[in-house]
Order: C-alpha cells, then structure tokens, then sequence
C-alpha cells in the first residue's frame, strides 16, 4: 500500500528538559539546501531523515475493487497481471519497469528461501523436523504414488515455511505464517517451465492484486478472522498467479481466487504451541498444491457464481464469527490435542 503523499507536520513530539524532538513526515527528500537552512536556526542542534517503509503515493487507484479491476483489465485488453503493473506504476509514479524490478526482487528472496529449505541449510524449528526436502527428493525419484506440479510446489511451500520458522528471510505473502503458498506455486512454474523475469513478475502482480482487495475488504489478521485470511488468501492469490501462468483473462482469475477462497472459508487458526509450525506448514503446502485445482477448474469450465469481492466479504463475516479460542490464542482446535500439548520443543522458546 503507498503512503500517502500529503505533508504532515509534528507528527511527533517529546520533550526532556529543555530539548525538544521533533518529527516530520514529508512527501518527498529533503533537499541539501532545505537541511542547511533548518540546522542554522538557532537552538536546533541535529537533523536527521529516514527513508520511508513505503513508497509514496503519487497517483490515484485504477480500481477499488475487484469488480473495478476486471473491467479495467477488460477496457484495456490486459490480463489481471498487467491491469496491476499500470496500477502500481500509477499510484507509485514509477515506470513500468522499475515496477518489475522491484517484484523481481521480491521473487529473488522467495527463491532464495524455498531453495534454503529445500536443502535444509541453517533449519532449526522448534517442533518440527524438516521435511520438505526429503518430500522433494522423494517425487523426483518417483516414490511418491502420484507427484507431478502440485506436489512439487507443496514441498517448496513446505520448504519456505522451515526458514520462516528458523527465523530466516522470506517475503510475507501475505503473511509471515502464510508465507509459502504464493512462492511455493510462482517459483515452481518459473523454474520448472521456463518463465522469463516479466511474466514471473506478472503472475506475482496477480497474485498481489487479490492481496490488494482483500486487504481492502477484510483483513489479513488471523487474530481478527482466523487461519482463511492467513493462509486461505495465500491460497487464493496463488490460484491467480496460476491463471495468469496459463494465460486466462482478470475474469478468470479472479474466479480461480474466489472458489480458492470459498473452499478454505472457516479455517480456524490453532496453532501447536503458538508457533507457526503445526499445522501452518501442511496448510501452506495444500494451499499451494490447491491453487492449481482451482486454476484447472476454472479454466476448464466451472462458472464461479459468487464474485470475489463477495467472497472476500462473506470470508471476513465468518471469520469474526469465530470464537476467540479458534482465532491465533492456541486455546482450541488441534492445538488442544493431547499429543500437541505433549510435543517437546527442538530448540529453546526464544
């Protein structure tokens, strides 16, 4: 999301004694010029700036919502990927490529961190052994009784789960505990059938502009609507980078995301011991394997009814439906289980 672009004065203030801080929030850079003159007014001892966290916001939105945003990508005859490129160029003021080089980067940290886990460098979880690499190994040897695509991805979203939780870096997607579904899914299509960097960074958009409306919507907090706005919208952004790998319209793809969605309504967020580990991980890896079913569904017929933006809608009604013992506190669900309050941590709780 971009910041907003508007000037805010004394955003903060604190004074001890006889100092006073204060701080400013500003659209744009100080100038040499600008921090020369505030440093010669008398009293004032130090300046000092911070880059922001996010961009500025330098244009308005293309769409609100998703029914905005198919009719956009229809109007200009763009698949959803594309339609969200001219967003986030609009509303950031940056060029189109310097928009991909910025979601290439974001995908250089995902295929850093599902190859890290794959290969089990640095991996030390506190209730789980690693396993998504033997998963791997094991499909590409052909021990697994079906394999293929899904499974694959659902070892990578295995994969960047054990270096979330061995405190490593990966890029929420769109969380920290949702972290593998969308990586799982873009990095096994690029790798495995060949995608140039654009389209890599296009199926990312995709994916991205349903995390665009469902925060909009709903919220991305387990806390509030539990583990289906968590990982249920991981689930659902990667459905649509499916789609847009396969070449489907922003219809298509917002459909693919709305039946992903409709098919995790109701997940609860009980997590063993209150780490992000059990059953995150196994959830992350179906919603990635999933993403392909819902892509095929799609593709193949299926008329979704309900639109995403209902979806999304219904989603966040039933999450805050949710008692709070289901909601991110590990005090129901699976996490209850007896041989879930019985397993012994692998490493400290720190």
């Amino acid at each position: 999301m971009a910041a907003s672009g508007r000037t805010t004065e004394a955003t903060f203030r604190k004074t001890k004694g006889r100092e006073v801080i204060l701080s400013f929030r500003k659209d744009r850079p100080l100038t040499q010029a600008i921090r020369e003159r505030l440093e010669s007014f008398p009293g004032v001892r130090k300046t000092w700036t911070v880059d922001p966290v996010f961009r500025v916001r330098r244009g308005d939105p293309i769409f609100l919502c998703a029914a905005e945003m198919v009719k956009a990508a229809s109007r200009e005859r763009s698949s959803l990927g594309e339609i969200t490129l001219a967003y986030e160029a609009r509303i950031l003021g940056m060029p189109e490529k310097e928009v991909l080089s910025e979601v290439l980067k974001r995908y250089s940290i995902m295929r850093e961190s599902a190859a890290r886990g794959l290969g089990q460098r640095g991996i030390a979880m506190c209730l789980l052994h690693p396993s998504a690499g033997r998963i791997f190994r094991a499909e590409r040897s052909g021990k697994i009784p079906i394999g293929g695509l899904h499974i694959r991805a659902a070892a990578r979203a295995m994969a960047v789960m054990h270096v979330a939780n061995s405190m490593g870096t990966v890029c929420a997607a769109p969380t920290g505990g949702a972290a593998g579904a969308l990586p799982g899914v873009v990095v096994t299509l690029a790798e495995e059938k060949m995608v140039g960097q654009r389209r890599t960074a296009l199926m990312l958009l995709a994916g991205s502009a349903v995390g665009l409306i469902v925060a909009r919507r709903a919220t991305f907090a387990a806390e509030v609507a539990g583990c289906q706005v968590e990982i249920g919208a991981a689930g659902a952004m990667a459905a649509a980078a499916v789609v847009e790998f396969a070449g489907g319209n922003a219809r298509q793809t917002a459909d693919a995301a709305a039946i992903a969605f409709q098919n995790t309504m109701g997940s609860v967020c009980d997590l063993v011991q209150g780490m992000c580990e059990i059953p995150c991980h196994t959830r992350n890896a179906v919603a990635a394997a999933n993403a392909f079913v819902c892509a095929d569904l799609i593709l193949g017929g299926y008329r979704n009814p309900i639109s995403l933006d209902e979806t999304i809608d219904a989603v966040y009604n039933s999450g805050r439906m949710l008692p709070a013992e289901l909601r991110c506190t590990a005090r129901g669900g699976i996490a209850l289980a007896p041989s879930a309050l019985a397993l012994p941590r692998l490493r400290g709780k720190d």
